[in-house]
């Protein structure tokens, strides 16, 4: 593309060397503002704090840079961000489609299967402890296959369900229960870490995973009225 910006810049300054004059000065001209445009993305995600606008900066950015890079024949420039582009573009799209993803999840989905990219399997015996009650806890999972007893409830949890995520909203941070194994189990596990990471990226992960939560106690609400109904009845 400069090599044609510079061949059409000949003809001029060989057929109309006024013209030719003009055209060089609009050319460096707008190179200069690309390169200041660049420049000026480049400092401003500095300063951008959530996740999803400084990839949108960045993207921009790269764009002013592989502009300003083909206009000055900067080839370093060019590479640059003609390389980053895409790699910015793919993590904004991967963002936007885990807000996506966690929307959906609050409106419909407590299992929240959006959340199994960013966990890693485990297997356990039947018999086998997850957690005991009192203990700090650090993970929370989803049981993928087998069955978990809640044995304060008595409550048997089934392949699909997500547990162990309260603890993380308790101002102990320990177990309120103990889970064990009642057959050979496989989990997904995501520790409390990765939640904080996920959030502090992306704010609107916080905001869907609190209303997971509180739809969690709504429906613990629900069922705890229910027991309490048939006893009383």
């Amino acid at each position: 593309m400069f090599d044609g910006v510079l061949h059409i810049a000949d003809s001029l300054k060989s057929l109309f060397p006024h013209i030719y004059g003009s055209f060089r000065d609009y050319v460096r001209d707008g190179i200069e503002i690309l390169a200041w445009a660049e420049a000026l993305t480049a400092i401003g995600s500095a300063y951008v704090k959530r996740m999803i606008p400084l990839r949108a900066t960045a993207i921009l950015n790269n764009l002013f840079g592989v502009a300003a890079g083909i206009g000055s024949g900067s080839f370093s420039t060019f590479v640059e961000h003609a390389v980053n582009l895409p790699l910015n573009a793919i993590r904004l799209r991967e963002m936007r489609r885990l807000v996506e993803s966690v929307r959906e999840a609050s409106a419909a989905d407590l299992k929240i299967e959006w959340l199994k990219p960013f966990m890693h399997p485990r297997a356990l015996k039947v018999g086998s402890s997850v957690f005991s009650k009192g203990d700090e806890a650090s993970e929370a999972f989803l049981l993928v296959e087998g069955r978990i007893v809640i044995a304060e409830s008595a409550a048997v949890l089934e392949p699909g369900t997500i547990f162990g995520e309260m603890a993380l909203f308790t101002a102990s941070g320990r177990r309120t229960a103990s889970a064990t194994c009642s057959s050979d189990v496989r989990l997904l596990v995501i520790t409390y870490e990765q939640f904080e990471q996920l959030y502090f990226q992306n704010p609107e992960f916080g905001l869907y995973l609190v209303r997971l939560i509180v739809r969690r106690f709504e429906m613990n609400d629900a069922t705890l009225g229910a027991a309490k109904a048939v006893a009383i009845g």
